[in-house]
């Protein structure tokens, strides 16, 4: 049985609307919707959460639930992987920008502190959020902020990195 027909079933038993299962899931109720009929699936955190509510075992939920179970054997890498890419593609424009204006690196280091400090509180403050919600996947917000605050973290080092392969082709012409 497939874990949407599973969890209405669940649900149903208790006499529970797909909003009520929502709120103590604290998600929407269109994801126990889309759950319900299939065209998506709960991230590992949530069938925790949800055998947990219902008191199942994770194998009662997911057993024979073969496409969920193959989410699971992937590497969980997705997010962290466009973060590192999204920052070089935020650190090395800016960078190439700044040696272009005649701005050193020093400066840069000076300017980005204030933007760097308020990026990582605001990490932290929406890290604490998504804590409190027990939404432990990384939202698009997040994933955006950590790119800005990694590709802020990176360009003065990348600013130096071409500075010196720029002086080192002009030392051999």
């Amino acid at each position: 049985m497939k874990i949407g027909e599973q969890l209405k079933i669940q649900r149903e038993q208790r006499g529970w609307s797909q909003q009520i299962l929502a709120d103590h899931l604290k998600i929407s109720r269109q994801s126990v919707s889309k759950w319900e009929q299939g065209t998506a699936l709960p991230s590992f955190a949530n069938v925790v959460l949800i055998s947990d509510l219902f008191k199942l075992t994770i194998d009662e939920l997911v057993r024979d639930d073969t496409d969920l179970r193959r989410t699971f054997d992937r590497p969980v890498t997705g997010p962290l992987g466009l973060i590192v890419v999204g920052s070089l593609g935020v650190a090395i424009p800016l960078a190439m920008v700044a040696l272009a204006l005649g701005i050193h690196t020093a400066t840069l280091l000076d300017w980005g502190q204030t933007p760097l400090l308020i990026g990582v509180i605001v990490l932290l403050g929406l890290s604490y959020r998504n804590q409190q919600r027990r939404q432990y996947a990384l939202s698009r917000l997040v994933i955006a902020v950590a790119i800005v605050v990694l590709g802020l973290l990176m360009m003065p080092q990348i600013s130096d990195l071409i500075m010196g392969f720029w002086n080192g082709l002009r030392v051999q012409n």
